[in-house]
């Protein structure tokens, strides 16, 4: 089977100077769904159509193979943007699956189902359908196509909202944008369509009738979750479609063996990873490919994006870790921050108000309070004390720093990048250090302390 998407319309209605299918949601292009769930129904072969500032949308998927055709006019409606494509499936003597850009909530497994019921009918009635059509049920129609039916259930036609009749308009199931067609069938039916009264467009459900009138068969296949026939159309449509796919994510890894406190607040992306036994509490945002391994813990608040987290660390609350690697065992915050390819190593504690830049952090490595490394190298065991920053940058370039094995910088020193603190050397705490320490060297940098008798009480009075 080849598959068509549908990605060239306006989308007016979702008042955006982008085209539409771009949106994110969860962080991928809406079309990015649509394509991921055609690739995981089985197909392969994809084409996408587009038409309204086509280079965007031809971006947003330049890591999928697929094809891409050019609608000249996106306002001449979906059967012309199916025409548009007619080189990718003219001479193709099979089955086409057709389906808007703008429907992120259709299942691989519904469309896998679809493809069976078609080899179904072929093995046990004998005949090639000419279309299968997704439908639903739905208490309030309105803004969806009506799928009109005859007594023995087959579909006669379908009709969109602006030209549907009184009658019509009463009918509550619903075409979702989904359709498979056999391609000699639907070739025929295009060229036969006349432009809406109403709007002037080429509607694609308008094959449908003609098809019928052919005499082949059109049937409806009834989607198990109304809500896959979602459309996205507005804004509130896409907050709605994206909290969908984010629980439906939750429960795909709750099944999987982890635990979420409060899932309604957590934030979770598609290519995040998950081993078991991992623990996610309220407000927990996980982004991009990020991987978390069995027995961590993401904390209240906590930001982990494009980072591996290792087994049984503690990512304690409000903490941020971006770009990064987190190893076993360790404990990050609360209230940190660890960026831009920095490597924390086994059981090490990064604490709060710590920031780590750029730097690899040793083993057993304690960074406990209000300290910035930046640009650095810490060997294992290393106590970096309260207030510790590492000057790194000149105000023209950035300059690295090392500190060996068992070093121990005191609470409040500055190190002047760029600086090697030798293994086993001591740092005494308020010391501004700009040449480098040897292995085992106390390093020892104060001004002197002057007392003046009386001086203060007299300024406290005054």
């Amino acid at each position: 089977m080849r598959a068509i998407i549908l990605a060239a319309g306006y989308g007016s209605r979702f008042k955006s100077d982008k085209p539409k299918v771009i949106h994110p949601i969860l962080g991928k292009p809406m079309l990015w769904y649509v394509v991921n769930t055609v690739k995981n129904a089985g197909i392969q072969d994809i084409g996408v159509v587009v038409g309204h500032k086509a280079e965007e949308v031809e971006k947003s998927l330049k890591e999928e193979d697929v094809k891409f055709f050019y609608q000249k006019n996106p306002k001449g409606g979906t059967a012309d943007a199916v025409v548009s494509s007619i080189d990718f499936w003219r001479s193709y003597d099979g089955y086409v699956l057709i389906v808007n850009g703008d429907s992120p909530l259709v299942s691989s497994e519904t469309l896998k189902q679809m493809q069976r019921y078609l080899l179904m009918v072929e093995e046990y009635e004998g005949f090639k359908l000419g279309g299968l059509i997704l439908t639903t049920h739905l208490q309030d129609p309105t803004g969806y196509g009506r799928v009109v039916k005859a007594s023995n259930d087959r579909i006669l036609k379908i009709v969109e909202e602006k030209d549907a009749s009184h009658e019509e308009k009463a009918i509550t199931e619903v075409n979702s944008g989904v359709y498979i067609f056999y391609t000699p069938y639907l070739l025929n039916a295009l060229f036969r369509i006349k432009p809406s009264k109403e709007t002037g467009e080429l509607y694609l459900t308008d094959v449908v009738s003609f098809i019928v009138e052919n005499g082949h068969e059109v049937r409806s296949f009834m989607a198990s979750d109304p809500l896959e026939v979602l459309g996205v159309n507005t804004r509130w449509d896409l907050a709605i479609a994206e909290n969908l796919l984010r629980l439906k994510l939750i429960r795909f890894w709750a099944e999987k063996g982890i635990t979420f406190h409060s899932p309604e607040t957590v934030w979770i992306e598609p290519d995040v990873t998950l081993e078991e036994d991992v623990e996610i509490f309220p407000s927990a945002v996980l982004k991009g490919k990020s991987k978390i391994k069995k027995g961590s813990v993401i904390g209240e608040g906590s930001i982990v994006e494009n980072s591996e987290i290792g087994v049984n660390v503690d990512i304690q609350p409000y903490s941020i870790v971006r770009n990064s690697k987190i190893d076993d065992g360790s404990t990050i915050g609360p209230f940190a921050h660890v960026r831009e390819k920095s490597y924390v190593g086994e059981k090490s504690h990064i604490g709060n108000f710590v920031e780590v830049k750029k730097s690899k952090i040793g083993d057993r490595v304690n960074a406990k309070h209000l300290s910035y490394l930046g640009d650095t190298e810490v060997g294992d065991r290393v106590n970096i004390g309260a207030g510790v920053v590492i000057a790194n940058f000149d105000g023209k370039r950035k300059h690295k720093s090392k500190i060996g094995d068992r070093a121990f910088v005191g609470s409040n020193s500055l190190l002047i990048s760029p600086i090697k603190v030798g293994k086993l050397s001591y740092i005494a705490g308020g010391s501004v250090v700009s040449k480098d320490v040897p292995d085992g060297a106390m390093a020892v940098e104060r001004a002197k302390l002057k007392i003046y008798e009386g001086k203060g009480e007299a300024k406290i009075k005054k």
